[in-house]
């Protein structure tokens, strides 16, 4: 029922690549919380709920780089990979079958909103979504 949204501003300046995927410009960034302050928050507000995501891993490698420090153990949340709850639906109703996990295959696939990709509110957003409709009554995909 919450959300939160920050922007952190990096220790090193962006790479173009990374520029050119999340339209976050040096100058943008500039104004952002210092990555300390944006774990804080982020711990403060994820506290003991399990996390739910589209490749967590990936994620939670950034974020236990800053986490593993100050707490001494990687996020133990609980976690629940919205790719393999699709891959497990698709499998048992398709045996044999060759499965797109892409973010937008699956998006399109359970017929959900197409918001700006490579944004991380967003993109949290549409993995919750992903998950209601493949763990909710009467889950479909």
């Amino acid at each position: 029922s919450g959300a939160l949204d920050l922007l952190v501003r990096p220790a090193a300046r962006p790479k173009d690549a990374g520029v050119l995927i999340h339209q976050l410009r040096t100058l943008d960034v500039a104004r952002g919380l210092s990555p300390d302050d944006a774990i804080e928050r982020l711990l403060h507000f994820v506290g003991g709920r399990t996390l739910v995501g589209y490749y967590l891993e990936f994620d939670l490698g950034v974020i236990n780089r800053y986490v593993r420090p100050r707490l001494g153990v990687p996020l133990p949340n609980r976690r629940i990979e919205v790719s393999s709850l699709y891959y497990d639906l698709k499998t048992r109703r398709l045996p044999g079958r060759h499965v797109d996990l892409g973010f937008q295959a699956i998006r399109a696939d359970l017929d959900l909103p197409d918001l700006p990709e490579h944004h991380a509110f967003n993109d949290a957003l549409i993995a919750a979504m992903m998950y209601l409709r493949l763990a909710g009554p009467g889950a479909r995909a």
